[in-house]
């Protein structure tokens, strides 16, 4: 046995050391939490891809410069008559007529040639209806719409992390209060123990106050299970390993003032990111309405190219003909009917735009509603706190006077029994309280996108 006691003793010293536990607070779980969740990473991403897109679209006012090259080889094989020459094919076509007496000519066609012409052309936009500048506009909307819903989603995994945090101060708080019930209840099996030794109890009582005892104990264990399971969430949502030990600081969030509705209101429409991701979303949209509206104006473009020939395929200089060409080319187009593509396309935009108009409609009535409801919380929270405040004062009272009777002969087992039960109960409805009070503060932070611990 002692053989056994040393070997788990060594094994529980060495588990300390090699799984210490980390004293965090809410802040650093929140740091951590945006450094390593992959959905912030996702909307980053995203936010990269806008920012592309917008790289994209500034290339409208940038001009092109190609470079072409095409060679080709051509090879004729065959005989040839005065007929072929005076179709001027170089086939016969058909019979033709030869007079009596011509001279006339035959023989056998054997040419290869080669061909090759390299190019090289800058071209410049001068104007497209004002389509580029548009599009520019639209894109940079856009990256901004891409930031407010990466912000937004920041948001929501600081509510999650705070919640995560709340959740497991609120699961130890409740094995503490556990484990003072488990206390009380061997406490008071000692005293038991000792009145029934005298004969003063019977053994019913005795064995009574030992099924609570068994029955709290029980709930130590949940209340243990529950809190690991707590604490591994709070790792989930902050990307922290499982094996990890963390030791919890207290939180006690900041307080926000809802005295005037009208001002969180005015804060709320300004400051959510979503609201503002649906107002550069609009004006993206308004944009590339307009940007769709400049096909309606003729396009007016320069081009300057250089062009030059050659015999093989290597480009050497033709011994005859053409050696280069250089052109500079203006052109100007406008189309005036293609099938009212155009014009379906701004519609298209059109509709999309006033679509997202009633979105945001939707949205802001919703997150009204959410405030109003944040509010209500808070309030119910916080007159609940105070009300189980007194109650585990007057448990703890309670509980003092019948044990004191207890001891005296003046109260009964079941009566101390019941008043530990008060007072547990009590106690955790105050911390239910508690901990509901800190949900709701980090809920209504959340509404009005607030980022105070």
């Amino acid at each position: 046995m002692k053989r056994i006691a040393t070997v788990l003793l060594i094994a529980l010293v060495m588990g300390a050391f090699l799984s210490p536990c980390w004293g965090i607070s809410l802040e650093e779980c929140i740091k951590i939490a945006i450094k390593n969740r992959d959905i912030i990473k996702k909307y980053e991403y995203q936010v990269k891809a806008a920012k592309e897109k917008e790289r994209a679209a500034l290339g409208g006012f940038l001009p092109t410069f190609d470079l072409e090259y095409s060679a080709s080889r051509n090879r004729i094989r065959g005989s040839y008559g005065n007929s072929d020459y005076q179709n001027g094919t170089g086939l016969t076509r058909g019979r033709s007529y030869v007079p009596t007496g011509a001279l006339t000519f035959s023989g056998d066609l054997n040419d290869t040639r080669s061909y090759s012409t390299f190019s090289a052309t800058l071209a410049y936009n001068l104007f497209r209806g004002f389509g580029d500048y548009r599009a520019l506009k639209a894109a940079r909307y856009s990256t901004s719409a891409q930031n407010y819903l990466l912000s937004a989603q920041i948001a929501d995994v600081v509510l999650d992390v705070k919640n995560a945090y709340i959740e497991a101060l609120r699961a130890k708080s409740l094995v503490n209060v556990a484990k003072a019930a488990v206390k009380l209840l061997k406490k008071q099996k000692a005293d038991t123990e000792t009145k029934r030794e005298v004969g003063l109890i019977t053994k019913r009582q005795l064995l009574k106050v030992e099924v609570e005892l068994d029955s709290a104990r029980q709930d130590l264990l949940t209340a243990n299970t529950n809190f690991t399971k707590a604490l591994d969430h709070l790792k989930r949502v902050t990307g922290i390993p499982y094996s990890t030990g963390l030791e919890l600081d207290k939180v006690s969030l900041r307080e926000v003032n809802v005295a005037d509705f009208g001002r969180l209101k005015k804060e709320l429409m300004e400051r959510r990111s979503e609201i503002r991701y649906y107002r550069m979303l609009i004006s993206s949209l308004e944009e590339q309405k307009k940007a769709s509206e400049a096909n309606y104006y003729p396009n007016i473009g320069v081009s300057l190219s250089y062009t030059k020939f050659g015999d093989d395929f290597d480009m050497k200089t033709k011994d005859d003909g053409i050696d280069y060409e250089t052109l500079f080319m203006m052109t100007a187009r406008w189309n005036l009917f293609n099938g009212l593509r155009d014009y379906a396309g701004v519609k298209e935009t059109l509709y999309k735009k006033i679509a997202t108009e009633r979105e945001l409609r939707e949205l802001e009535n919703e997150l009204v509603l959410q405030l109003r409801n944040s509010i209500d919380n808070l309030i119910v929270a916080k007159n609940r706190l105070k009300v189980a405040e007194s109650a585990v004062k007057e448990g703890k009272e309670h509980y003092r006077i019948t044990y004191e009777s207890f001891k005296n002969g003046l109260a009964t087992t079941t009566d101390l029994l019941d008043a530990r039960y008060f007072l547990t109960r009590s106690e955790n409805q105050k911390v239910d309280a508690f901990y509901d009070v800190q949900s709701a503060i980090a809920r209504l932070q959340r509404v009005l996108e607030i980022d105070t611990y």
